[in-house]
This record gives structure tokens, C-alpha cells and sequence, in this order.
């Protein structure tokens, strides 16, 4: 069904609204602005277990958090089980030194899809780069046990459209999987396994079994250094230890790092992206995310009813998961 921009942020307003979490626009703009650039799979499907997590108490309805350390240039953050939007929103405000700066969390709930904080430190005309870890669901080549998260990364450079790269280093995300098998579709081949370890097209077989890195083992394996980075930078829990993402019946433990840097004192050389649009003949990344949003501002975003007749029963029925 097509339902419109307003109407739908309205909706996941006023859920959040019922269970007394605090900053629901912010929360409910983030995860409508996914939609609208097409990352549903970080979109309003995200609202079931984040209520969830609120309702059974392992997420806060309130921001509230620690600051562990904080110079001129960092700061170090306990979440405190908070929503990750929420905090993330805040620190991607945040001003700090001239040059390089990094911003460290832990305990976060999940904070949805990266560009969204990347692409605001670039409106600033800042250079930002944010990794993240969660709940493993990315195997070993060669094995069926989930090791890994899909190590989210965003990477964005100022320009006058700035380039917003988003993705996942997994073959794919888990939130797709799971939208696959709400909608009944199979997934691609190849980039995911069942239980034992082989190749599956089956939604419900991939979330039994794990995703494959990109890259093989070469991917696989720049995926555990970025992962143990935002571990070693902001004392999160890595790997296996990781929980409370998805699944919102624990606290979440999980950990993300954003560098940002300051061009000012390097180079600010734009020309090379346009050079780069004209020699691959396409859309550098983030652009055609801002051309999908255009079209469904006016046209209306696309959710399967399954997935709306969820979100009206969560609005109807509070406590919905107790």
C-alpha cells in the first residue's frame, strides 16, 4: 500500500507517544527518512523491537547517558540502554575541535541506517566516517556460525550534492532478510547459508543459518578489524557478546565510533568527485537515495500491509508485547 510521508511519521509519532518515549519525532523522522531513501530495511520495521525493548524494560523510553571521558576533539559515551537515534542525533550536533574529532558510543539501542549522521557532519563541510557493530549474523567463509555483524559503515564528503555512502560490508543486511520473509520473496543467491553452511535463497533459512561477508575471506576479514576497532575505541562488547540489536529482549551492548575531519586544514578538492561521476557514467553514492525521496514525497511510500497492520496494532494495543 502507498501511504503518505506526513501521515505514516504521524503513526510512528504517536505509537512512540503512547509509551512515553521521549524525542519520538526525532526517532520518527529518522525512521521515515529511510524510507524515503530506500532503506527500509532500517525504515519502520525498526519501530517492532524498539518497542519491544521499551515495553520489557531492556531499552529506555528517557535519554539518559554517561560521558566517560571528553576532551576538545572526543568524547566517550555510555548509552545507558538508550535509543541510539536519539543519542546519535545529538552527538552528530555536537561542535568540536578544528581538525579531527571522534566520537565514541556503547549501550546504545540500534541506531538505524549511518548516513542519516554522516550526511548531517557533511552539510557542516566536514568529512565523516562512522562504523558500527551489532548482533552476529555474518559466517566465517566455510562455516555456518554467525561471528560477525554486518559491520555497518557510512562515509560522507561534503560537496554540493555530498556523497553519502551507506552500506552494509555483509553480502547483505539482516533487516532485508527479514523483510523478504515478511513479504514472502527469496533472496538473492549467494549471499547467505543455511544452519549447515549451505547456499540458500530462503529468508527464513538464512536468518536459521548467516550471511556471507562481501569479498569472501578477504571481506570477512576487513569486517573483524573494523569491528574491533569500534570495540577497542569505544568499549563495546564484539562478536558472539553482542546483543540486544535485533533482538530486544536483552540490553543492548553494542558500540559505534564517528571521525570526523576537517578539510580546512588538507585539501578540499570537489572536482574529484565530479570527475569520478563522469568516468563511471552513474550516481555517486547517496544521490540516487535523494532522488527516491523526491519521488515518494510526492507519490507516497511503498509498505506491505503486513508490516502496517503491525504498526496500527502496536498504536492500538499498549502495552503490545507484556
Amino acid at each position: 500500500m502507498l501511504t503518505d510521508y506526513n501521515k505514516l511519521k504521524e503513526l510512528v509519532t504517536e505509537v512512540l507517544n503512547k509509551r512515553g518515549i521521549e524525542e519520538s519525532k526525532v526517532i520518527a523522522d529518522h525512521f521515515v527518512e529511510a524510507e524515503l531513501r530506500g532503506h527500509s530495511s532500517h525504515g519502520v520495521q525498526r519501530l517492532i523491537p524498539l518497542v519491544k525493548g521499551v515495553e520489557l524494560g531492556t531499552i529506555r523510553k528517557e535519554l539518559c547517558f554517561e560521558v566517560i571521558r571528553e576532551t576538545n576533539d572526543s568524547i566517550l559515551v555510555d548509552g545507558m540502554h538508550s535509543i541510539g537515534i536519539s543519542l546519535w542525533n545529538m552527538l552528530a550536533e555536537k561542535e568540536f575541535g578544528d581538525t579531527i574529532s571522534i566520537i565514541a558510543v556503547r549501550n546504545a539501542s540500534h541506531v538505524g541506517f549511518l548516513g542519516y549522521y554522516t550526511e548531517k557532519v557533511a552539510k557542516k563541510g566536514k568529512v565523516g566516517i562512522m562504523i558500527g557493530n551489532a548482533e552476529p549474523a555474518v559466517v566465517k567463509p566455510g562455516s555456518s556460525d554467525k561471528i560477525l555483524s554486518t559491520t555497518p559503515i557510512s562515509i560522507a564528503i561534503p560537496s554540493k550534492i555530498p556523497l553519502i555512502l551507506d552500506m552494509a560490508l555483509a553480502s547483505t543486511s539482516r533487516g532485508k532478510i527479514i523483510e523478504a520473509s515478511r513479504k514472502g520473496y527469496k533472496i538473492p543467491y549467494g549471499v547467505a547459508v543455511d544452519k549447515n553452511g549451505e547456499i540458500t535463497d530462503e529468508p527464513e533459512s538464512a536468518l536459521n543459518g548467516g550471511i556471507m561477508p562481501l569479498g569472501g575471506e578477504k571481506g570477512f576479514y576487513l569486517m573483524l578489524a573494523l569491528e574491533l576497532l569500534v570495540s577497542y575505541l569505544s568499549g563495546s562488547a564484539v562478536g558472539p557478546q553482542v546483543k540486544g540489536v535485533l533482538n530486544t529482549e536483552n540490553p543492548p551492548n553494542k558500540g559505534e565510533i564517528m571521525i570526523i575531519i576537517n578539510p580546512r586544514y588538507l585539501e578540499s578538492k570537489e572536482d574529484s568527485l565530479e570527475f569520478m561521476r563522469n568516468i563511471i557514467k552513474s550516481e555517486l553514492p547517496g544521490e540516487h537515495g535523494l532522488k527516491m525521496r523526491e519521488i515518494k514525497m510526492k507519490r507516497g511510500i511503498e509498505i506491505d500491509d503486513k508490516l502496517y497492520s503491525i504498526i496500527q496494532e502496536l498504536n492500538n494495543k499498549v502495552p503490545y508485547f507484556k
